[in-house]
């Protein structure tokens, strides 16, 4: 379990692509101090397990279903990922519970500098619409963040500075793909 509040951000340094398997080595000296294999730790969002790690490079694997609802198979050598560790017992929740299963990759629509904050706007598919509430939770790229408001086909989340810069949301443009995971409380009271 997270909090959506990224530790450190990595870059991705190697991939290998092996039929329905996908493996990353992430360079990420912070986290790597850290981390020990076996751990469980979000990368974009997804709950990844670190499967071993050399100084400060860290190895993943994700698998065909991981790759279907996320936008892990859509990662390059040299792209910027978000990372979190895993809560410990007695950690702070500075966000909300996020559980690393993303629920879905979807498109940023726009992403627009207000005066002193970024407004971003996500698409949201009808099939998720009911997981989704003005000033609900959302975590996009494993960013614990409040939902503004929620229109027809989309919603809005607004960015501070401090996360704008401290994330890959920066590098983020219109047409690219996010790894969304719905409120899971909500998720929960709608089933």
């Amino acid at each position: 379990m997270f909090t959506g509040i990224v530790k450190e951000i990595g870059t991705v340094e190697k991939i290998l692509r092996a039929n329905s398997l996908i493996k990353l080595g992430v360079k990420a000296p912070l986290i790597a101090q850290t981390s020990e294999k076996s751990d469980s730790i979000s990368v974009n969002g997804v709950c990844l397990t670190l499967i071993y790690k050399e100084k400060d490079l860290l190895f993943f694997e994700a698998v065909a279903s991981t790759l279907k609802s996320t936008n892990t198979s859509r990662l390059k050598k040299g792209d910027r990922i978000n990372l979190e560790p895993a809560l410990n017992l007695g950690d702070k929740l500075g966000g909300h519970f996020v559980l690393g299963h993303v629920d879905a990759e979807l498109k940023l629509k726009t992403a627009i500098k207000k005066r002193s904050y970024w407004q971003l706007s996500v698409d949201l598919p009808s099939a998720f619409r009911k997981y989704i509430a003005d000033n609900g939770s959302v975590a996009l790229e494993g960013i614990s963040l409040t939902v503004k408001k929620v229109f027809p086909k989309m919603f809005q989340t607004h960015i501070i500075p401090f996360t704008y810069e401290h994330t890959t949301l920066k590098l983020k443009r219109p047409g690219n793909f996010l790894n969304v995971e719905f409120d899971y409380l909500l998720k929960k009271s709608k089933l």
